[in-house]
């Protein structure tokens, strides 16, 4: 039984060319795992763990680009050697020098530990100098007078948006009133859908 995976970094992602490509190869759409998550957050993959819960021996799993199995060289290899020692195998569209499928005993043995390790290693520094270039990005770009960042392209505030700062009327209105003690702060919460933290920074900082 053929299998896929997909990892996508961030929900911002799109992940409907490697589906295509999996599919393209002969993975079923029902059969297609999508995880979405940071790469900080790799460890906790619960689509990769429900992969793992149904594959059994001489299923394929079909993966894009070695860089989905793990964040680093070390989980790279990690987890490429528990995948085979399931008795699944692992076929990589990007780099069929890697797939396990019919491969012979020497190549499973001596060759494909020395470029995958190779593989691995090119796939983490590339990480490394992809974070390095978004650095030296984020530090030339202009600041408004609050010193957050501001996008070129799009003259807004790069990252999350400040809940503060961007309260709707009705939410002022409760908060107000909780602030003013006839609101219970329980019910604000529900009626703004703020968390206890922030209408507590929003006391703090009297935004209301």
């Amino acid at each position: 039984m053929k299998y896929g995976y997909i990892r996508v970094s961030t929900k911002e992602q799109d992940e409907t060319r490697q589906i295509q490509a999996l599919k393209n190869n002969g993975v079923a759409l029902d059969k297609i795992y999508v995880e979405k998550a940071s790469g900080k957050n790799f460890i906790d993959r619960t689509e990769w763990t429900k992969l793992m819960a149904v594959v059994s021996i001489g299923d394929i799993i079909v993966i894009k680009e070695l860089d989905r199995l793990g964040r680093n060289n070390q989980e790279i290899k990690d987890t490429y050697a528990l995948i085979g020692k399931k008795g699944v195998y692992l076929e990589f569209l990007d780099t069929p020098e890697l797939n396990t499928y019919g491969k012979s005993k020497i190549e499973l043995e001596l060759i494909q530990p020395l470029v995958l390790h190779l593989l691995g290693y090119l796939a983490e520094k590339e990480r490394e100098k992809m974070k390095e270039r978004q650095r030296e990005a984020y530090n030339t770009l202009p600041k408004d007078e609050k010193g957050r960042l501001i996008s070129r392209k799009k003259n807004k505030v790069v990252g999350r948006p400040n809940k503060q700062e961007s309260l709707t009327k009705e939410q002022e209105r409760f908060i107000k009133a909780w602030l003013d003690n006839s609101l219970k702060l329980s019910d604000c919460i529900k009626a703004t859908g703020l968390s206890q933290a922030t209408l507590y920074r929003i006391k703090k900082n009297k935004k209301v």
